[in-house]
């Protein structure tokens, strides 16, 4: 069975052969690992894109995840010069500014300048300035050249997904920062909803685009909406219903599998999130770091999608031999086998600091115990 029907199957709540292994990795551990130059990994559509495929080649995922989807290539031609450091590398740019790519993290300004602009208040944010690009057609012409790029190498074999932040996340950019955005659904709620009802085009519109490509899956980033940030109600509220339209286009114009990411504490808002229509859900992060019981979960929503996740990044992946990783995969995989549909990852990115071969132990475990 190839890795795209092993990740079709589990999906739909069919069984595959095996329980799927694919986990979103940092663009740092990419970097980390790839092999791939920092102008050309960082700054070109083809290096991202090779990142990508040399890691699920690397660690024997059944698919790939692409959180940016095409860089423009005039960046590329900005680059002065490029200078070897103790732990990465320095740009330098056309106009004198640099750039430090550490050899495990995303690249940073030398010299960062703080902004003197104070953030809007939603007061006197004029929502008829907020311009949205409405259609894909709108859309930078590079936009999609990573997504192509995998899908002509990789898309006849392996699971393909494309990726989009949800408007709450742009929401919180237009605000400015986390805390002024929930306070501005407190002083003026309504006028909120507008705001996120247009900006939610724009959303939909790069879903469009990359579906169009031909796609496997469709996953929604929504980082922001765990417990931790804002209640059930404001999540029924804000959240829910932009979400819904989001995965109605989806499914409605494609008719493939969409997820949502949400990151932290989501263990009392699971039965929201299936109000979405989403065929899956992802992260579930468990206590620590998040508020999941994974059988707990399988035994509530478990028989109504596929489940994707549950490896803690932070408790679990770092600090553990991979031997114990191994285990700690064994026991998701036991319980995960009894959910409609299973795929083993970790709950949220995979950090630099983990150590690829505690990776490695994550495909022993589901060629070992994963067999259904």
């Amino acid at each position: 069975m190839t890795s795209k029907e092993r990740m079709r199957r589990a999906m739909s709540g069919e069984k595959p052969d095996r329980v799927p292994l694919m986990c979103q990795i940092s663009l740092g551990h990419i970097y980390k690992y790839a092999n791939i130059s920092p102008e050309e990994y960082w700054y070109t559509s083809k290096g991202m894109a090779e990142g990508y495929i040399r890691l699920a080649d690397r660690y024997h995922f059944d698919g790939i995840l692409m959180n940016v989807l095409g860089i423009n290539p005039d960046i590329r031609t900005r680059i002065k010069s490029v200078e070897k450091i103790n732990d990465g590398h320095i740009i330098t740019w056309d106009n004198g500014s640099k750039t430090i790519c550490p050899s495990n993290d995303d690249p940073r300004p030398v010299e960062i300048i703080p902004s003197q602009n104070r953030n809007p208040l939603i007061s006197e944010i004029d929502i008829d300035s907020i311009k949205v690009i409405d259609s894909p057609s709108g859309l930078p012409p590079y936009i999609l050249d990573i997504v192509d790029y995998v899908m002509e190498h990789r898309g006849d074999t392996l699971s393909i997904h494309g990726e989009i932040g949800t408007v709450f996340e742009r929401f919180l950019e237009l605000i400015g920062s986390l805390a002024d955005g929930l306070m501005a659904m407190l002083d003026d709620p309504d006028k909120c909803k507008k705001i996120l009802e247009l900006m939610n085009q724009e959303v939909i519109a790069y879903a469009h685009a990359q579906c169009s490509r031909g796609v496997d899956a469709f996953k929604l980033s929504s980082p922001y909406v765990g417990a931790g940030f804002i209640s059930r109600d404001m999540y029924e509220e804000f959240i829910l219903p932009y979400e819904r339209d989001l995965v109605s286009a989806v499914h409605d114009n494609y008719g493939i599998p969409c997820y949502i990411h949400t990151c932290g504490a989501i263990g009392d808002r699971l039965d929201l999130m299936l109000q979405t229509g989403t065929d899956g859900l992802e992260c579930l992060d468990p206590p620590p770091l998040g508020t999941v019981d994974l059988e707990q979960a399988i035994n509530n929503i478990g028989d109504k999608i596929f489940i994707k996740g549950n490896l803690d990044s932070v408790n679990e992946l770092l600090g553990h031999s991979p031997q114990d990783v191994k285990e700690i995969a064994r026991k998701r995989i036991e319980l995960g086998k009894k959910a409609k549909g299973f795929i083993l990852s970790s709950a949220c990115s995979v950090s630099p600091l983990v150590p690829s071969e505690n990776i490695d132990a994550l495909y022993d475990a589901v060629e070992e115990y994963g067999k259904y």
